[in-house]
C-alpha cells in the first residue's frame, strides 16, 4: 500500500505538472486567436469596399471604356494597375499603353471575372511593387477625381487601392494564423497526454483502492 500510494503521488504531481502546461498553452492560443481576429477585422473593409467597387462594372460601363479613343492619364494609368497586378505568373508587361490595355481588357466578361476570382492573397511582389510606385503614389489615382473620366475606371481605380489594402493586412495577420495552427497543434497534443496521464492515474486510485479495501478487511478479519 505504501509503495502504491507513493506511485500515485507522483502520477498526480506529473498530472498536476501537465495541467499546468495546458492552462499556459491555452491562454497563449486564446491571445493569438484575439490578436487574429482583430487583424482579421481591419483587412475587412478593404475587402469589402473591393468587392463592392467591382459591383460597380459591368459589361456596358466596361465596354464603354474600351471604346474611348484617347483617355486621359489618369485612366490609363487605372487600366495600367490592373494589367500589372493581373499580369501571368508576376510578368510586369513592358507595353502598358492604352492600346495594350484595350487588347488586354480584350472580351469584357472575361475580365471581369479575371477581377472577380483574383487571387487576392497572392499578390507578387514584383507587381506590388510597381503598382505602389507607379500609380498608388499618384494624387490623381483617385476614384473620386477618375469618377468624373469614367465611371468604369473609377471602379477599378478603387479595387486596385482596396486589394492591395488587403494584401498588406492580410500579410501581418498570415503569420499569426500560422502560429495560432502551430499553438493549437501543441494545445491538441498537450491535452491528449494529460488524458492519457489522467487515466492511468484514475486506474492507480482504484487499485490503490482495492488494496486499502482488502487491507481493512485483513485487519477487520484478524
Amino acid at each position: 500500500m505504501g509503495l502504491q500510494t507513493e506511485k500515485v503521488s507522483r502520477e498526480k504531481a506529473i498530472a498536476d505538472a501537465e495541467e499546468r502546461k495546458v492552462t499556459t498553452i491555452q491562454t497563449e492560443v486564446s491571445q493569438k486567436q484575439r490578436e487574429c481576429e482583430a487583424d482579421v477585422l481591419k483587412a475587412e473593409p478593404a475587402l469589402v469596399a473591393a468587392t463592392a467597387a467591382l459591383d460597380t462594372l459591368n459589361r456596358v460601363n466596361l465596354t464603354e471604356l474600351k471604346a474611348f479613343p484617347n483617355p486621359p492619364n489618369a485612366v490609363t494609368n487605372v487600366t495600367a494597375a490592373v494589367m500589372v497586378l493581373l499580369a501571368p505568373w508576376g510578368r510586369v508587361p513592358k507595353d502598358r499603353s492604352w492600346k495594350a490595355a484595350k487588347v488586354f481588357m480584350g472580351k469584357v466578361d472575361d475580365f471581369l471575372q479575371a477581377l472577380i476570382n483574383y487571387d487576392k492573397e497572392h499578390i507578387p511582389e514584383n507587381c506590388l511593387k510597381v503598382v505602389k510606385e507607379q500609380y498608388l503614389k499618384d494624387p490623381e489615382f483617385n476614384p473620386s477625381l477618375i469618377r468624373t473620366k469614367s465611371f468604369a475606371a473609377a471602379g477599378l481605380c478603387a479595387w486596385v487601392i482596396n486589394i492591395v489594402k488587403f494584401y498588406e493586412v492580410y500579410c501581418d495577420v498570415e503569420p499569426k494564423r500560422q502560429a495560432l495552427a502551430q499553438a493549437n497543434c501543441e494545445l491538441a497534443a498537450a491535452t491528449e497526454k494529460l488524458e492519457a496521464i489522467r487515466k492511468k492515474l484514475e486506474d492507480l486510485d482504484r487499485h490503490l483502492s482495492r488494496l486499502t479495501a482488502s487491507f481493512e478487511k485483513a485487519i477487520a478479519k484478524k
